[in-house]
């Protein structure tokens, strides 16, 4: 994500809000955004603090729920029966996990990345998960290190 990409290079990507930020995932790995209603939740998973908080049945499988601000050491998880599911494909065409499920709150919008107003914040930063900061449609954002976070859910396996 360049400071200034020509408009012929624009991503459609969604803007998926969590917690206190918000995600920025291509359009194109997002398979699904479901309602809460299907993760089963672990005992005591709201007050643990472990970022492996459940499990979603989805299209007849079962694929781990992971909070993201629990990734990066932030214990709150708001009002998390009132929040929804992102789905998004593994890069690695990994059959044991081709999805993860990532908790998130209100309603994703689908954004156009490669317009003028994006930036890069951080290209390295210290969030475990993490591959970058970004500033985009005015809103901070993360791009997640997918690879680091399918290692992660391999070790809940």
């Amino acid at each position: 994500m360049a400071k200034n990409i020509e408009k012929s290079k624009e991503v459609f990507s969604f803007l998926i809000p969590m917690l206190e930020d918000n995600l920025l995932m291509p359009s194109e790995a997002v398979a699904e955004i479901v309602p809460f209603m299907n993760v089963s939740l672990f005992d005591n998973s709201e007050s643990n603090g472990v970022w492996h908080i459940g499990n979603l049945a989805w299209r007849n499988a079962t694929i781990p729920v992971i909070s993201l601000e629990r990734v990066h050491g932030i214990q709150d998880l708001g009002d998390i029966r009132r929040s929804r599911v992102a789905v998004i494909y593994t890069l690695n065409g990994n059959e044991e996990i081709p999805y993860l499920a990532f908790t998130v709150q209100g309603i994703p919008r689908m954004i156009p990345v490669g317009s003028d107003d994006n930036e890069v914040l951080d290209s390295n930063p210290s969030e475990k998960g993490a591959m970058a900061w970004v500033k985009v449609a005015e809103r901070k954002a993360m791009v997640p290190d997918m690879d680091a976070l399918e290692e992660l859910a391999k070790s809940i396996r």
